[in-house]
């Protein structure tokens, strides 16, 4: 004979219960990721749109927009630099005073006041100069074993030293040829020259860090540097080479802001090195989270640059800018080693 047993509840609801409570926090999990990846992208967006709503007929023209690229051109190609070395987990905080004796020394070479060569020649002279400069730093840090953070850090000091020297600390205007001027005063296509030599760094370095076997060996070095050295990975090249691609890139920015300018300023890259970092730290907080990339550090720049823009706009002063980059930076890094700490 069969018996009904009956239905325990209590029991049902223990079997249930798990289902239920699952569900939460899968959802918040993926909203999780969903912010930390797109988060940044959905600020910009916002950001703009406040500007835009705030000065329509100031900020959301093309007029605007095309100047917003045009001015984050050499902050961009400063922090596709800046990501070589951060990619590898070392630091490089000369870049700033790299910047301002480059952009001097082109324009030392070139015046006749100075040295008077043809602008073409002082402009490879320049770049590789940058290359020497960061290779110096590469080697240092390297072979000699110097820590990065605050060789790089007495390094800029001593490159913002030598532009002042260069020129008694004044600002040189004479005998500047208009050709070296045109390159990044220009235009192509309605947009201006520093645009797309900006394009095209971009896209080298996007290429070099995604699609070749050195960016991956320069991702792995970041990654777990004793398992890089132990599986033959020539680490201390690899590390040296991040830091001449600084050198390099210091020198095509701080060419192009005084070409721009048509004038030597011994101080102008000052001003770069915490902008460059929080671009690139920014970039690290969108897409593949705690991951720096070359799409991501453009995106940043670009970033940065729009809310300089539109605080110009809005008649705030150059300290608010500032500020407000330093926060960015903070808010960035904090993403980034929350996002890289929650996927441990």
């Amino acid at each position: 004979m069969s018996v009904d047993v009956p239905s325990d509840p209590a029991r049902q609801e223990r079997v249930s219960t798990p289902d239920m409570q699952t569900a939460p926090p899968a959802r918040r999990e993926w909203t999780r990721k969903v912010l930390a990846r797109y988060g940044v992208i959905v600020v910009i967006a916002i950001t703009f749109a406040i500007f835009s709503l705030l000065r329509p007929s100031a900020f959301f023209t093309a007029v605007t927009i095309k100047g917003i690229l045009r001015d984050c051109a050499p902050l961009m190609i400063a922090s596709l630099g800046i990501t070589f070395v951060l990619v590898m987990n070392d630091y490089d905080l000369s870049v700033g005073g790299l910047i301002s004796l480059c952009a001097t020394v082109v324009v030392v070479l070139m015046s006749p006041a100075y040295v008077g060569v043809n602008y073409i020649v002082a402009i490879v002279l320049t770049l590789l100069i940058g290359v020497a400069l960061g290779l110096l730093n590469g080697v240092l840090v390297s072979y000699i074993r110097l820590p990065a953070f605050i060789l790089t850090i007495a390094m800029g000091t001593v490159f913002t030293g030598a532009g002042l020297q260069i020129v008694n600390s004044q600002s040189v205007y004479q005998g500047i040829p208009q050709a070296f001027i045109n390159i990044a005063s220009g235009s192509f296509l309605g947009f201006s020259n520093q645009v797309f030599i900006g394009l095209v760094i971009l896209v080298i370095a996007y290429v070099v860090l995604q699609h070749t076997e050195a960016g991956r060996y320069m991702y792995a070095l970041g990654g777990n540097p004793e398992a890089a050295r132990l599986s033959g990975l020539r680490v201390r090249v690899l590390r040296t080479a991040g830091f001449v691609l600084v050198g390099l890139a210091a020198a095509i920015a701080g060419i192009l802001i005084n070409s721009e300018a048509g004038a030597a300023n011994p101080d102008t890259g000052v001003g770069l090195l915490l902008p460059a970092y929080a671009a690139a730290f920014l970039g690290s907080s969108m897409f593949r989270v705690g991951r720096f990339s070359a799409l991501g550090t453009a995106v940043g720049a670009f970033y940065l640059q729009m809310i300089g823009t539109g605080l110009t706009i809005l008649s705030l002063s150059g300290p608010v800018v500032q500020m407000i980059q330093g926060g960015i930076l903070v808010g960035a890094i904090g993403v980034a080693r929350a996002s890289k700490a929650t996927d441990a």
